[in-house]
């Protein structure tokens, strides 16, 4: 079980105190299948594969939310309503991406809102070492992860890890097997990275951060559209119902 799930679960008799069992039991669920939609919607951005945006994003649209759910969280789920709205709508990766930012960054602040602290740190590995393309794309999914999990914490330790690491991977167009036509594209897409990851580590506030990552994500969609690589589709589209 991922990390943050397990955090949460730790977390939620804190959130949901005066909750019985069952309920809290409820909700650790229903947070877990919330989680699931949002990473099917990265994977499909970072592979560059904008139609497979809609399905989870309007699963998180549409679906019911447990009864009982804490006073505290009703603002945060109508905010990542909206951000999913705009993700199911998307005519451009860039969009889906900006979308996606967001309601990882209100997670984030319904977390730090309801006093819910998720550690990341207990399975988390060293970077990939090595000097390769497939070391330093390695490096870049690292990165990725420590993005994600600075936002949706919110951590400031995963977040300046992945940023500082982000800004020291240097990829290369000669890494990559392109048409000489292509090159400037992949050139000025690898660099920017490279400048996301520098500004990142002075980005303080969440809106900062968000934007930044936003950006990334588009970028890593673009940049594997370019390539004609990138991850596989996720397995899970639209999380099982309770």
């Amino acid at each position: 079980m991922p990390v943050l799930l397990l955090g949460f679960l730790a977390a939620l008799p804190t959130l949901a105190a005066g909750q019985d069992s069952a309920s809290g039991a409820s909700l650790a669920r229903h947070m877990q299948m919330h989680f699931t939609a949002a990473r099917a919607i990265r994977t499909f951005v970072i592979a560059g594969q904008l139609d497979g945006v809609p399905e989870s994003a309007e699963w998180l649209i549409e679906h019911e939310t447990p009864p009982g759910l804490p006073a505290g969280w009703r603002p945060y789920i109508a905010d990542m309503r909206q951000y999913a709205e705009e993700a199911a709508d998307a005519g451009h990766l860039v969009f889906a991406a900006a979308a996606l930012a967001e309601m990882a960054r209100t997670c984030g602040e319904c977390h730090a809102a309801n006093g819910v602290r998720i550690d990341f740190e207990a399975n988390v590995e060293s970077p990939p070492a090595g000097s390769n393309m497939n070391a330093k794309m390695r490096r870049h999914l690292w990165a990725t992860e420590r993005l994600w999990e600075g936002l949706i914490g919110p951590s400031d330790l995963a977040w300046n890890r992945g940023v500082t690491l982000l800004a020291g991977t240097h990829l290369e167009v000669a890494d990559f097997n392109v048409m000489p036509e292509q090159a400037p594209t992949l050139r000025y897409l690898l660099k920017r990275k490279r400048e996301i990851g520098r500004a990142g580590v002075e980005a303080k506030t969440g809106r900062e951060r968000s934007a930044l990552y936003g950006e990334f994500l588009g970028m890593c969609g673009d940049c594997h559209q370019l390539v004609g690589r990138g991850p596989q589709p996720p397995r899970t589209v639209v999380p099982a119902g309770e």
